[in-house]
């Protein structure tokens, strides 16, 4: 009885000592982990600030006054211009110490080999900057256009903007540039603004908020310095500040409200730069000529002190007529400089503009000390960008890096997302049924050879109309009519459209006129690929789509959506008409079709795939076969099809994308290999292995020792057929 006590008694003290001794759960160990990087991120980025000063103070130490006068100077150069203009910008880094550059026009292999040759010049690395809103093509040529940002405006997922924005990064640097001009963040709410319009996210200051911090974040984190412009907001002008000073009459409240939200947005999220208009403002500051770019109550009170922005300041453009029609060079320099702006961008006269700069410091109109903080943030944003470690730019494979399929295809995704099904009456689209429908379509402005019907044919045997020009007679508007009265679908795109309400965005009354004739007797999907601000002419069309822009991987994403192939749930970035608002969209869902992209969307390298060619050239010079047609899809999206050689060794008929097979012996190919690509990828199966090792029953037969690759390639020596009939 003791003894099974004492037991008890010790069962009982071990009991209670393990329900005292802390548990730690998977969660705390993850919390933990968490913390520790936390930490570790907040030295590594303590330490990189250290650093940072040490190469700013010491940089500093050895500048001379025309130095750090210089170095607030950003020259506008070109790559297409004349051996003149390349000296004269040699000329401002060697005898001015300007401290950066904007590029403009040209080409991107010109303007790497320049970036090179300013740099060797600089005693200080040259900060390099570029207007590239929607990618390097908006100056160079042989780059890639990416979308403009009021399509960006309709997609919903702004992970493909930032996709877009790291994308743009990994190019700039490629061709030697640190920062970007953009996202631009101006909310247009006015249809006839004339210079953002397009430029613009669209008139919700949310979504352009959000859009704004994707694209921003993007650029950032892949180490280009992004910059927010135009501030306070350029978007509700009638003017172009290139050619005139735009005024804006809203009150403070407004302006707060709505113009500087997306600002604060982003500066919230750490944005790096910030470019000031040059608009003129009653609200802001009523002095008379004078731009908000120039102004210390805008530039300094709003900008720096009620917005508490930190960042580097650039100026718009100061050879705009915007600032230049009222003010000389010089005066502007050192106007802006005492606004509160960083860096001077594009001046007309830099040697003018600094000798007035040191009038104005004599005069003490501005400080040495005034000069001195802002060439330190200068050279701190140039620490941030790589500059302390400079490196030339590699001049070979600057085409091939620049224009790679990765890039299309994050290209080709942000079109397919920005497809805008505004009106869908009966839920015809997307389309179903289609082995019962007849389908017809027109296009305006459009070649003969085209995306875009290529597109709609892989999915639907369309019969296809092309008019180059909209402006058509009775005649021909009679005959378009005929030939499409009686189709179930007729769609009708519009290409080639203008961004000008004054033209009426280039669609013509005859197009309007035909397109309700047709609307009366069939279903008729109107497609204007263009400006958003044009479908106020079609409000009364039943079926009504936006695809915003005349590109060919646009072209090539519509049927995709029309046709269920590609989900998205894109939204008007900007109010049309009174029945058109912003906001309108349907969603549109996947019904089981294919699509189309690059093997890269799919995490795939076409480079690889390109290899099919030269293995089904082999195969018909050895006569395996006489032609083929080779086909590659994955998660839903076709990424190679190619067709090669003849239907028959008579070489009279060439295979094509659309030939039909007599298909067979697939079983083996879409279940046995499969399975065994399976079990071979787990480790379940060696290819070298016999057949007996995983098929015990052919123990002793004659095809024990038969191994499983063999068999798989048509090597096993097994008969090739077997008569069961």
């Amino acid at each position: 009885m003791i003894h099974r006590f004492f037991i008890l008694l010790l069962l009982t003290i071990n009991f209670f000592a393990c329900a005292q001794e802390p548990t730690i759960s998977l969660q705390d160990t993850e919390e933990a982990k968490s913390l520790a990087l936390a930490e570790k991120k907040k030295l590594d980025y303590i330490l990189y600030l250290k650093k940072q000063q040490e190469w700013v103070d010491s940089t500093f130490s050895k500048m001379t006054e025309d130095e750090k006068i210089g170095q607030l100077f950003m020259a506008t150069a070109y790559s297409n211009l004349s051996t003149g203009h390349v000296n004269g910008i040699k000329n401002l880094i060697e005898n001015n110490h300007i401290g950066g550059i904007i590029f403009m026009q040209g080409g991107p292999l010109r303007q790497a080999k320049l970036v090179n040759q300013y740099q060797k010049l600089a005693k200080i690395p040259l900060l390099v900057s570029m207007d590239a809103e929607y990618g390097l093509a908006m100056r160079l040529d042989s780059t890639i256009m990416f979308p403009k940002q009021m399509t960006l405006g309709a997609i919903e997922n702004d992970n493909y903007i930032y996709d877009m924005g790291a994308e743009i990064a990994r190019q700039l640097k490629r061709v030697g540039a640190h920062v970007n001009f953009a996202p631009v963040v101006d909310i247009n709410v006015n249809p006839a603004n004339p210079v953002i319009g397009f430029r613009s996210f669209g008139e919700n200051k949310e979504r352009v908020a959000q859009k704004g911090v994707a694209y921003m974040k993007g650029m950032q984190h892949n180490g280009v310095i992004a910059n927010a412009k135009h501030f306070p907001g350029h978007g509700d002008t009638n003017m172009d500040s290139h050619y005139s000073l735009p005024v804006i009459n809203h009150d403070v409240d407004r302006i707060n409200a709505i113009e500087l939200y997306p600002f604060k947005a982003l500066i919230a999220d750490s944005l790096e730069s910030v470019m000031v208009a040059h608009l003129q403002i009653p609200a802001l500051d009523d002095t008379p000529n004078l731009a908000t770019s120039l102004s210390p109550k805008v530039v300094t009170g709003l900008l720096k002190d009620s917005l508490g922005y930190k960042g580097l300041i650039f100026t718009d453009a100061l050879n705009m007529q915007g600032v230049a029609k009222y003010f000389k060079p010089g005066e502007i320099a050192v106007k802006s400089l005492v606004a509160g702006n960083d860096v001077l961008l594009s001046p007309n006269d830099i040697p003018a503009s600094i000798e007035a700069i040191k009038k104005a410091i004599a005069n003490n109109e501005l400080t040495a000390l005034d000069i001195d903080n802002k060439v330190k943030k200068i050279l701190r944003a140039k620490y941030t960008v790589g500059l302390n470690n400079y490196k030339p730019v590699e001049l070979i494979g600057i085409y091939d890096e620049l224009n790679n399929k990765n890039a299309l295809s994050i290209k080709a995704k942000l079109y397919e997302q920005a497809v805008t099904v505004v009106k869908n009456e009966g839920n015809l689209l997307p389309l179903k049924n289609i082995d019962s429908l007849s389908f017809g379509s027109l296009s305006f402005g459009l070649n003969k050879s085209n995306r875009f019907h290529e597109t709609l044919n892989q999915y639907a045997d369309f019969e296809n109309f092309n008019s180059k020009s909209q402006n058509i007679n009775q005649a021909t508007i009679n005959s378009f009519y005929e030939k499409l009265k009686d189709k179930d679908v007729v769609l009708v795109s519009i290409h080639n459209m203008s961004n000008r309400s004054s033209k009426q965005y280039g669609i013509s009354k005859t197009t309007i006129s035909l397109i309700q004739k047709l609307e009366k007797v069939t279903n008729v999907v109107v497609i204007p690929f263009g400006n958003p601000y044009a479908l106020k002419y079609f409000e009364e069309s039943k079926l009504l789509v936006c695809a915003y822009e005349n590109d060919p991987l646009m072209e090539a994403a519509v049927p995709q959506v029309l046709f269920g192939a590609v989900e998205n749930h894109a939204k008007l970035p900007v109010t049309a008409s009174k029945n058109l608002r912003e906001g309108t969209g349907f969603r549109m869902i996947t019904i089981g079709r294919m699509g189309f992209a690059e093997p890269e969307s799919v995490g795939m390298k076409s480079e690889i795939l390109n290899k099919i060619d030269s293995i089904a050239k082999q195969a018909i010079s050895y006569e395996a076969t006489p032609g083929c047609q080779v086909l590659v899809a994955k998660d839903g999206k076709i990424v190679f099809n190619k067709s090669y050689g003849y239907h028959t060794y008579s070489n009279k008929e060439k295979v094509t994308n659309s030939s039909i097979f007599d298909l067979a012996s697939l079983t083996k190919v879409l279940s046995t290999l499969q399975a065994v690509m399976l079990l071979e990828e787990q480790g379940k199966i060696d290819l070298n292995g016999k057949l007996s090792d995983y098929l015990p029953e052919l123990y002793g037969t004659n095809k024990s020792n038969i191994i499983v690759k063999q068999v798989l390639t048509h090597q096993a020596g097994l008969k090739a057929f077997i008569p069961f009939w």
